[in-house]
């Protein structure tokens, strides 16, 4: 296993307070924190790194009313504890992921994550071959680190138990220093910032090569909490190289109340079934839909190849189409859901 660095620490600091993160100021079992949702477009300001930069949340927008709460758990009295034995923490976001790992004085290592995707479900990611070093204690400002590690998926598609390998590499990095403008009003002067982007490859049975990017932001305030102020994550599933992506899953959240809103935050989608599925032509769209709702068909690429009225029992037809993955999506009022497609 290869170095890796997965959550930030500080021990360069310009303004003369050296932060670092330990073992010791490492989050503890039953911590907790209520962080609001915020809209998921936010600049992520990739380009502001080093020491003395200002990163401006200021204008950051919440959605009203919706919370996520983010736990330290016991890894060993949760649902999937069985398929991380040597786990003894998780670090869980509400209705999104729940990361696993271990820790001594002087690293954190993950043992996998599990996700909840709308179109594959549970996604269980277990590195038994190869764990993924996330931390290497302290970790200093403008260090980097990258690890290799291995394992296998664990999820289901339309019913069908998958469990394919598989591998990828983490880049980490303490890309930033300075001063964190957050959406209230207030001001972390002794912001540091983690960055890190893993990168997992598997073959699936009916999809082929298929690859899962995390990307993560954390913004942290060492000196008075252990758990981030400020985070930016996006979890993409997609053919290697990018195209239309078969997921893609962005979520904001800060600890402080920001000032301005969005709007609502609508979490209905337009729930239907398909079949068969995989296909070797035609598909059959069964559910309830309103009177204007389409159905819109696009290849790997992104490309629309076709719309068409959406009704209990309409027939999609992909057979003058090439085999592979096509992603069919019905909308109405605004209102969209997705299926993957598998044309064989």
């Amino acid at each position: 296993m290869k170095r890796i660095i997965l959550v930030a620490t500080l021990a360069y600091s310009f303004t003369g307070l050296a932060q670092s993160l330990t073992q010791a100021n490492e989050p503890a079992i039953g911590e907790m924190q209520d962080m609001y949702l915020c809209d998921s477009f936010a600049n992520t300001y990739v380009g502001t790194t080093g020491a003395g930069v200002t990163w401006n949340y200021s204008t950051l927008e919440k959605y009203n009313g919706v919370m996520r709460t983010v736990t330290i758990e016991d890894a060993t009295t949760t649902p999937n504890a069985m398929s991380f034995p040597t786990s003894t923490k998780t670090i869980k976001v509400e209705n999104s992921l729940t990361t696993y790992f271990n820790s001594t004085s002087t690293e954190r290592v993950s043992q996998g994550f599990v996700f909840n995707e709308p179109s594959f479900g549970e996604l269980v990611a277990v590195f038994d071959t190869d764990e993924e070093k996330l931390v290497e204690y302290p970790f200093a400002n403008g260090s980097s680190l990258s690890d290799d590690y291995a394992g296998t998926l664990y999820f289901e598609f339309n019913g069908l138990p998958m469990n394919p390998a598989a591998a990828g590499s983490c880049q980490a990095w303490i890309d930033g220093q300075g001063t964190l403008l957050l959406p209230d009003g207030s001001t972390v002067l002794n912001a540091i910032r983690y960055k890190m982007i893993d990168t997992s490859t598997t073959n699936i049975q009916l999809f082929g090569d298929l690859e899962i990017v995390r990307t993560q932001y954390e913004y942290y305030d060492i000196a008075n909490a252990n758990l981030p102020v400020l985070t930016l994550s996006r979890l993409l599933i997609q053919q290697p190289g990018g195209g239309l992506p078969l997921a893609d899953n962005s979520i904001v959240l800060s600890k402080v109340n920001p000032t301005n809103s969005v709007g609502l935050f609508s979490n209905e989608l337009i729930t239907f079934e398909t079949y068969p599925n995989p296909t070797s032509g035609l598909v059959t769209l069964k559910g309830e839909f309103d009177a204007n709702a389409t159905a819109a068909v696009f290849d790997q690429s992104g490309r629309m190849l076709f719309t068409k009225e959406a009704i209990n029992g309409t027939s999609i037809d992909l057979s003058k189409y090439n085999t592979g993955m096509y992603l069919l999506k019905v909308t109405s009022n605004g209102v969209s859901g997705t299926k993957m497609i598998v044309k064989q």
